[in-house]
């Protein structure tokens, strides 16, 4: 009989009998004899032929001492436990964003509510129902499951349990962060529409919930969605949600509302993540690369995604914020931002928003009794994009030609080149262009050469003779300024990008700059800029993680 199934047949015999007591002993045979002398023992032996030896139960000291007397026995020894190797890792995020430098000890007094496919009820390492409780968001999805892992693996950065000798450790360590979950996906962690998310996050406020930690995005902008998290920030809830990974300049949603904290990913050297989306919305940066957490049942594993990147965010801020819960969700946000490790562009950028965020920095920042909630920023500047962009009407109409008087109110959302662009798209001068960021490659447009006009003469001004514009634009309303007072009129808008940086905002009398302005591109006869990144889309929200290309 072959020696090992010989060992495994005896092995079992003998853990059925284990009830009798005594010792496991090992003992070491002199000779090829592997038959026993003692007859009552034999359903007890087990043989490991290669080794010569023999698996024994000795019920004293005596009886091993006995064995050794045995002709064929060479020695006796105890046969010792062998354990897994389980040991504890702190994933590089952890250490990247400070949070071990912050005391988790005052963690019970926030909540953070997690929007996403469930939780592994159960893991070793994440606290249990003492401390985590959860909805259902969409209909026959039991929260405490996560067949995907996806809502388990965000969990863990933001909580998984410190000092246990298991996997890993999360921003929050003590086990003590309270925690409600809302499941939204299914087991294939495809999409939820608009209005499950908004049920979702008003199902986090019910129970308590601080701040709202959602690892999705997509679709597209909604007014109603816009209007409703505006109203939560004012009401101290602080969302954070992932920018996206299609590694391009679009918005995605609910991360690109301005009420929403936009996450970015990095990698483990502190670069932009290449499948991170980049755009004016990004407002601060966290590790999403290669990330190790908490993962369905009760295993561990490594992830990549902006997905990755919002726990970390949201994590810090419930940290953070528990150290003084006297501070607003707009002050705890403005400490966050302000305290970031700058990377990229000196200031705020597309790809990095204000930084990366450091749980210490902003503990420091948000005791200091200077601390203020809107420093006044730099303005960032805004680039051409494409460089060298020109209308489909030919190389004169530039973004310079775009530029003066309204020509970009009557002309800009039209005449789209042979890459798509229009003038709002394309040109700082109508509220596009790229803020921060490198441009894209320069656009070209072949022509080819024919004796007859390719199309009707367009309806633009000609160039000449006039060298100056024919429109006459008038603010309206006339003396108009923004909701921060008086000093921020049309005037102070003409200079230094400030239309595209903050025309959209701060409405008063129920126009923004870019509606009111003429410099902006609004006034009398204007409408507002079109955003190229934000084209209304009726497309769900959706996971944001899984990069394959990054994964190992």
């Amino acid at each position: 009989m072959d020696g090992s199934l010989e060992y495994l047949n005896r092995l079992k015999a003998a853990e059925a009998n284990e009830e009798d007591g005594g010792d496991r002993m090992l003992r070491h045979l002199s000779g090829k004899s592997s038959k026993s002398s003692k007859a009552t023992k034999a359903d007890k032996k087990n043989f490991l032929v290669k080794s010569m030896a023999e698996v024994i139960r000795v019920d004293s000291e005596q009886e091993a001492a006995e064995w050794e007397t045995h002709a064929e026995v060479e020695y006796v020894e105890r046969d010792t436990k062998v354990y897994m190797m389980q040991s504890e890792s702190t994933p590089y995020g952890i250490t990247k964003v400070q949070a071990l430098s912050v005391p988790d000890d005052k963690v019970a007094n926030r909540k953070v509510c997690v929007v996403d496919s469930g939780y592994n009820l159960g893991h070793p390492d994440l606290p249990d129902g003492t401390v985590v409780t959860g909805s259902t968001g969409t209909a026959g999805l039991l929260w405490s499951n996560d067949n995907d892992g996806h809502g388990t693996h965000c969990a863990g950065t933001i909580a998984a349990i410190g000092g246990n000798g298991k996997g890993v450790v999360g921003v929050v360590r003590s086990g003590a962060m309270k925690m409600h979950i809302v499941r939204v996906f299914g087991d294939d962690g495809s999409w939820v529409w608009t209005s499950g998310l908004i049920n979702a996050i008003e199902l986090c406020i019910d129970a308590g919930a601080n701040v709202v930690s959602m690892s999705l995005g997509g679709g597209g902008f909604n007014q109603i969605e816009a209007d409703t998290y505006k109203d939560m920030l004012e009401d101290n809830i602080l969302l954070v949600a992932a920018a996206g990974n299609d590694g391009n300049s679009d918005y995605s949603y609910p991360a690109s509302y301005d009420s929403v904290m936009s996450v970015a990913a990095i990698d483990s050297n502190e670069n932009h993540a290449s499948f991170s989306q980049y755009n004016d919305k990004v407002d601060i940066a966290a590790p999403g690369v290669g990330v190790r957490s908490t993962y369905k049942n009760g295993s561990y594993a490594s992830l990549s995604g902006t997905s990755m990147a919002t726990p970390h965010v949201a994590g810090v801020a419930a940290l953070v914020w528990s150290r003084d819960t006297t501070k607003s969700a707009k002050e705890v946000w403005s400490a966050l931002t302000q305290s970031a490790k700058d990377k990229g562009t000196p200031g705020r950028d597309f790809f990095y928003g204000h930084g990366i965020v450091q749980a210490e920095a902003a503990a420091l920042l948000l005791a200091d009794e200077s601390f203020t909630l809107s420093p006044t920023a730099t303005p960032l500047p805004c680039i051409d994009d494409p460089a060298d962009w020109f209308d489909s009407d030919g190389p004169q109409y530039t973004c310079e030609w775009y530029s003066v008087g309204s020509r970009c109110a009557s002309y800009g959302s039209g005449y789209a080149n042979g890459d798509g662009y229009t003038a709002d798209q394309a040109c700082c001068a109508c509220g596009g262009g790229r803020v921060g960021a490198p441009p894209s490659p320069t656009v070209t447009v072949a022509q080819a050469p024919s004796a007859t006009p390719s199309k009707l003469p367009s309806s633009k001004p000609s160039l000449e003779p006039s060298s100056s514009p024919s429109e006459v634009c008038t603010d309206s309303p006339e003396n108009w300024s923004d909701a921060n007072g008086t000093t921020f009129d049309c005037n102070w808008y003409g200079s230094d990008n400030r239309c595209s940086l903050f025309g959209n905002n701060f409405e008063n009398l129920d126009k923004t700059a870019n509606q009111a302005c003429c410099v902006c591109g609004g006034g009398d006869d204007s409408s507002p800029s079109s955003s190229p990144t934000s084209t209304p889309s009726n497309r769900p929200s959706k996971l944001m993680s899984d990069v394959p290309s990054i994964l190992p």
